[in-house]
């Protein structure tokens, strides 16, 4: 298989999903497989812990894309959801085996990782017949080697960064709570914006609960703090921001409050 992570992702059927959108009209044969699985909490006996956000690039094309592993929970660039389950021990070849589903399809993939470095990791991907052959006969396919790098305080996903901001809207101790309206909040109208989001940086479009109009934030973690900054109306990002907020990571507390559009 010669194709990067996000080419697997989109074959897969929206990301790894390995198939058309119809649904199978019958169950195809159960495989087990050879290695024995784990939680992620188990992952150190096969050769080292992936919980976290890294960074996936493929060795020939340098294309990336961002997987987020959490307790059984993979999510795919920010917003496409998978469960996993981790081999308690390394295959014959010396990889930890990952195995991957789709919720939607319940179709089966392998990431097969090796450690490169301390922290990092290089994987294979197996799907399709490829993957047959290797619960098989442990048969390990060629393909484009992918580099997964560890990410420090990058975000893992929509839902982390929409939690963030929900629970600093929650504390009471922030003036900024009486400001909110919970009934005209509904969290479905928050959307990703792409090109505003990368490692420890993610961007968020509201649009407003009657369609017209809608307003920017922009989530940067640090070790203690985020700050989010807020553009008010669609004409606002990236370059006219209103108000940035430092947030403790810890309690959601606001500690410092920035009133830009004076500036």
């Amino acid at each position: 298989m010669n194709k990067i992570i996000v080419v697997w992702v989109v074959v897969l059927g929206v990301v790894l999903s390995g198939c058309s959108s119809s649904e199978q009209k019958t169950k195809p044969a159960v495989k087990k497989s050879p290695f024995k699985s784990s939680t992620s909490s188990e992952v150190s006996h096969a050769g080292g812990n992936i919980t976290g956000v890294w960074l996936a690039t493929g060795k020939q094309d340098g294309v990336n894309s961002t997987w987020y592993f959490s307790n059984g929970r993979l999510i795919v660039n920010y917003m496409y959801h998978f469960s996993y389950v981790i081999a308690k021990n390394k295959d014959p070849h010396g990889y930890t085996v990952v195995t991957i589903k789709n919720s939607k399809v319940k179709r089966q993939h392998a990431l097969l990782l090796k450690r490169n470095g301390n922290s990092n990791f290089e994987g294979l991907t197996v799907e399709g017949e490829a993957y047959n052959k290797y619960l098989a006969n442990g048969t390990v396919p060629k393909g484009q080697i992918i580099e997964f790098a560890f990410q420090k305080n990058a975000w893992g996903s929509m839902d982390e960064a929409i939690d963030f901001y929900e629970n600093t809207y929650k504390n009471t101790n922030n003036e900024i709570s009486k400001e909110m309206i919970w009934d005209n909040y509904r969290r479905d109208l928050w959307d990703l914006v792409k090109e505003g989001t990368s490692d420890h940086t993610i961007t968020l479009h509201w649009t407003n609960i009657g369609g017209a109009g809608g307003s920017y934030n922009q989530f940067v973690k640090n070790d203690r703090t985020t700050v989010i900054t807020f553009f008010d109306g669609n004409a606002g990002y990236p370059n006219h921001p209103t108000m940035r907020y430092t947030i403790r990571n810890s309690d959601y507390k606001v500690i410092k409050t920035e009133e830009l559009w004076k500036q």
